[in-house]
């Protein structure tokens, strides 16, 4: 089986790449591709091969790219790691020639957008913080740019407190109360037509450069009763994560990202690799069994640490 991981520099990717090199019970060949050079990335020495791409900004160059790869070599699967290929493959999903978890397009769009994501959460009866269309008599507000990714687009400020602001007010960007709390990040594995097979609440002890560095795995009734409420609804497919914020006033959904999280793997370790799961699932048409049997697989109450590594890569050896 020829699965091909894109952008292969970023978190995300990089675990994906790890985790599919640890599947055994079929063979497995990871490809990659980025816009660096061999050996600039660390993660181009652990896939099987590389190539160098063009730009995803790019677009028609890239779609050439990858569908040249896919016809050259014959590859069975696209895993789709990032917010922006999601929204590259949405746009194209009838050009490109490779298999790839296709998350239906008007879901994309409400969730691409935070804004209309926590309209139609809220709507729905779950708990969002307060959107403020007038910042008067405010205290502590988060500004958010509505279509962004990972911890950028977001500017924190005490209003009561500061003298000058960031100038914010413009229709790509949102206020809400800034929310106090612990973070949870819920990973969610789910069958081709988005009925979840796995629900891992990772509840966030420490983080460094805005990602989870120490979590612990915990079952939280109420967090996977209000993911399984938005999957009845929304139905996506593959692998996705959601984040929340509980404090004494109840549970704020933040956030859903269609792809999988950069941190997904703390949740594997306490579990199972179930990308092996999945692929079997999505590429092999293999059955899934039911969730109950999933959730009963998972080390609960398990603290996950982090830690970085270090790759070499000599250009002079490699000739």
């Amino acid at each position: 089986m020829r699965i091909l991981v894109n952008n292969i520099k970023s978190t995300n990717s990089t675990l994906l790449v790890r985790q599919l090199k640890r599947i055994r019970s079929f063979p497995v060949d990871v490809w990659g591709t980025d816009i660096s050079a061999a050996g600039h990335i660390a993660s181009s020495n652990f896939v099987d091969r590389y190539f160098q791409a063009p730009n995803i900004n790019n677009e028609k160059e890239y779609l050439q790219f990858i569908n040249e790869l896919s016809d050259k070599h014959k590859i069975d699967y696209l895993f789709v790691s990032t917010d922006k290929e999601v929204r590259f493959l949405n746009r194209h999903k009838d050009e490109i020639t490779i298999p790839f978890d296709n998350c239906p397009s008007d879901t994309i769009n409400i969730f691409q957008d935070k804004l209309e994501a926590n309209r139609s959460i809220e709507k729905m009866g779950i708990k969002v913080p307060t959107i403020y269309d007038s910042l008067f008599g405010k205290d502590k507000v988060i500004f958010r740019k509505r279509c962004s990714v990972s911890s950028q687009g977001i500017y924190i400020v005490d209003l009561s407190k500061a003298s000058h602001i960031e100038n914010h007010f413009h229709t790509d960007w949102f206020a809400q109360k800034y929310e106090t709390g612990t973070t949870y990040v819920v990973d969610i594995f789910a069958d081709k037509n988005g009925s979840p097979k796995l629900i891992l609440p990772r509840k966030s002890l420490e983080k460094q450069m805005g990602s989870a560095f120490r979590s612990q795995i915990v079952k939280h009734d109420k967090l996977i009763q209000i993911c399984k409420q938005i999957y009845s609804k929304y139905r996506i497919p593959g692998l996705s994560n959601v984040e929340f914020i509980e404090n004494d006033s109840g549970i704020y959904f933040i956030e859903i990202n269609l792809r999988i999280g950069g941190s997904a793997s703390e949740g594997m370790i306490a579990s199972f690799n179930y990308i092996e799961q999945y692929l079997d699932h999505f590429v092999n048409g293999a059955n899934l069994e039911s969730l109950e049997y999933y959730m009963n697989c998972v080390a609960w109450e398990s603290i996950v640490s982090r830690y970085y590594d270090e790759v070499l890569f000599n250009a002079s050896l490699d000739s």
